[in-house]
């Protein structure tokens, strides 16, 4: 797919992860990442274990936080490490790849948790915390070039899983089981053209991006019916009364 070959480019590594945060400061509070390597076609061809850890966070955690995850302030006391600790062992595990690879991520919010993370640590290496923000790739803004809510909202990532027929594993808002998922959202999208091309004329149907007499015209052809020229030009001419 030209779209993602844009973005991936040349790149035969990505690392896909999940990043949970705290309540107020944003801080990470959890890390979960899947190193994997690609085929030329951009399918995946290993996935490698996965890196966890809890990390230890400068502010509290935050009631609405540990009810969603199940991570309190004692849990990160007891086995937590230091955001620090957490950028040299990620560099470990992605190894000599670290440099060249992609990170992978559903949504924009854990490039910011990375920076939030970093504003919040006096012995991190902050250079090393932009270059990761800057290098991850938001899974979330692209697919909702294909698949949106019907008000022409993202989905979120169980509900984008559902819409491929992706069996979810673990729970959400487990670092490394959202991770995990979202290889297997990644992997579907490629694999499942034909139910891309679906979702994508659904999606294009309703779409407030797309002017009315075009949105109309999808929706016939998306119910099998047939549109001529003439047909056309009546929805254009409805769509100005």
């Amino acid at each position: 797919m030209k779209s993602l070959e844009k973005i991936i480019k040349d790149r035969k590594v990505l690392v896909f992860l999940d990043l949970e945060a705290t309540q107020f400061s944003h801080e990470m509070t959890a890390i979960g990442a899947f190193k994997v390597t690609l085929k030329d076609d951009y399918t995946i061809k290993k996935v490698f274990k996965p890196y966890s850890a809890f990390v230890r966070p400068k502010g509290r955690v935050g009631e609405v936080v540990s009810q969603l995850t199940g991570i309190t302030d004692k849990l990160l006391a007891e086995k937590g490490i230091s955001f620090r600790e957490v950028q040299k062992a990620l560099q470990k595990y992605v190894g000599r790849d670290f440099k060249k690879c992609l990170f992978v991520s559903y949504g924009s919010q854990d490039a910011r948790i990375f920076m939030a993370s970093a504003e919040n640590s006096m012995d991190c290496d902050y250079q090393l915390a932009r270059f990761v923000s800057h290098r991850t790739f938001d899974y979330e803004e692209f697919l909702k070039n294909y698949i949106t809510s019907e008000s022409g909202q993202p989905l979120s990532l169980t509900n984008a899983c559902k819409a491929f027929d992706v069996k979810l594993s673990g729970k959400a808002h487990d670092a490394t089981a959202d991770a995990y998922n979202l290889i297997q959202l990644y992997s579907a999208f490629l694999k499942k053209k034909d139910m891309v091309v679906s979702r994508y004329a659904e999606t294009l149907a309703h779409s407030p991006k797309v002017p009315e007499p075009i949105r109309a015209l999808i929706a016939k052809l998306n119910k099998g019916e047939s549109v001529s020229p003439d047909d056309f030009q009546n929805m254009l001419k409805e769509s100005l009364q």
